[in-house]
């Protein structure tokens, strides 16, 4: 698929890259090239051959801990060169599964080759989405770009920016700025191709200025959990609403100073959690799964007991130290019950047999599972369907092995894809796809340490 006319792009030139390098990049003939004496003039050979499987293993049979310094650092270029090969032989594989863009929104609801890409790639659904819009796109618009791929000269983070910024572009602006931009590309950073990105995408789209306007409605508020206790909230919009809010949270900052005490920082964060708790609580806060939006805490009884201090869990969004969930449980939090298996990691048996999911079974599937249990899927299961895997009208239970916290495009692939799955006693869940792919999801381990650890 790559192999087509590259356009106006052409491959880096001997000046060019005698600025990274003293070496040209002759074809690769498929026949492994000599090997030198020295071991750092193996490295040179290879850097003498354009990408190709007969070079690829004359590198990878380098002995690198034997190498010098500069050996080793144009080996490591050389590698770098060689997983933009390879990415671009990913695309075009991708490409081939996938097939081309859907003709209609029918049919995009019957493909499902996102789905094997996914249990193939070992990434997200939502993650293969985006590795078949790239591998699409190198192969019939962004062509030039596949071919500087396979020759090593753009990187795969280069490719994904100008697949990104060119992506709702019409093709002949997209090759414009493709043909701007990769001419140096191969010696250019990643931060410093972006720039030229961006500049070529200014000069040469006809819409920049009415799309720099339209940004203003790209709002984005996310949550980022990080490994240490704490979460960051990212807050993107139109500025005079995050001018409104920022001086919002400064008049309550300052009115709090004698009350709450802390930094001005502290007491903004206190005024955003004061009112997440007034809204959570009012009658219409809208429910999933019969549940209202809950913090759950996990914590074993011999950390609450102060015993130990194993650091507790916020279910799908990160640890808490012991003190943090202990003093939570003393200032009037509600306490569950959710008992752990020492040996597993995972949350012991629950049963029921009532048809409709109740909110006790649906917060043990959400804490035993944590995300939605299919492959590699980051949803969380707190938004996920709860599927009986066998259905309700072919008497199947309502229990813990018969219902899966499922997210919906999983879901559609069992019921429309052709894929199936089956669950073990203990919570493993193991999918087959149409083609005969597996892959096992586990319940979420919730062990602070290793088994026998005090």
């Amino acid at each position: 698929m790559f192999e087509v006319d590259p356009g106006e792009w052409e491959a880096i030139s001997a000046d060019d890259r005698a600025s990274i390098g003293d070496w040209d990049f002759p074809a690769d003939d498929g026949e492994t090239p000599s090997i030198p004496a020295g071991l750092d003039e193996w490295v040179h050979e290879a850097q003498l051959c354009a990408p190709g499987l007969a070079t690829l293993g004359l590198l990878t049979a380098t002995p690198f801990e034997l190498l010098s310094e500069e050996g080793r650092s144009l080996s490591l270029r050389r590698m770098t060169e060689y997983a933009a090969y390879v990415e671009g032989l990913k695309a075009e594989l991708t490409a081939l599964i996938a097939g081309p863009v859907p003709a209609s929104l029918h049919e995009a609801r019957d493909d499902f080759s996102a789905h094997e890409i996914a249990v193939a790639t070992k990434s997200s659904v939502y993650a293969a989405d985006r590795q078949i819009a790239l591998a699409r796109d190198l192969v019939s618009v962004l062509r030039a770009t596949g071919a500087a791929m396979r020759a090593g000269d753009v990187t795969a983070a280069q490719a994904l920016a100008l697949h990104d910024t060119t992506g709702q572009l019409p093709v002949e602006v997209a090759r414009a700025i493709e043909a701007r931009v990769l001419r140096r590309a191969a010696i250019q950073s990643l931060r410093n191709f972006k720039a030229s990105l961006a500049r070529a995408a200014a000069a040469l789209d006809p819409d920049f200025v009415k799309r720099s306007k339209e940004a203003r409605a790209e709002v984005e508020v996310t949550h980022t959990a990080f490994g240490d206790g704490v979460g960051q909230l990212y807050v993107r919009g139109p500025l005079e609403i995050t001018t409104a809010i920022h001086m919002a949270l400064t008049a309550y900052a300052a009115k709090t100073k004698d009350s709450l005490g802390g930094t001005v920082d502290q007491r903004k964060l206190a005024a955003v959690r004061d009112w997440a708790e007034i809204d959570l609580a009012s009658a219409d806060t809208p429910s999933h799964h019969r549940r209202l939006p809950t913090v759950n805490v996990v914590i074993d009884l011999a950390t609450l007991f102060g015993l130990r201090n194993h650091p507790a869990e916020i279910p799908g969004v990160g640890p808490l130290p012991a003190d943090a969930a202990r003093w939570l449980l003393a200032d009037g939090a509600p306490l569950r019950r959710l008992i752990i298996d020492p040996l597993t990691g995972h949350l012991l048996d629950y049963d029921t047999s009532t048809y409709t999911v109740p909110p006790d079974l649906a917060d043990y599937l959400i804490a035993k599972n944590v995300t939605s249990a299919a492959p590699h899927s980051t949803v969380d299961s707190r938004l996920a369907d709860m599927e009986h895997n066998i259905p309700h009208d072919q008497r199947g239970p309502t229990d813990p092995i018969n219902v899966t916290p499922v997210d919906r495009r999983w879901h559609r692939s069992k019921t429309h894809g052709r894929w199936r799955y089956r669950k073990r006693e203990d919570g493993a869940v193991i999918w087959t796809s149409p083609t005969g792919l597996t892959c096992q999801v586990d319940p979420y381990d919730y062990r602070t340490a290793p088994v026998g650890s005090s």
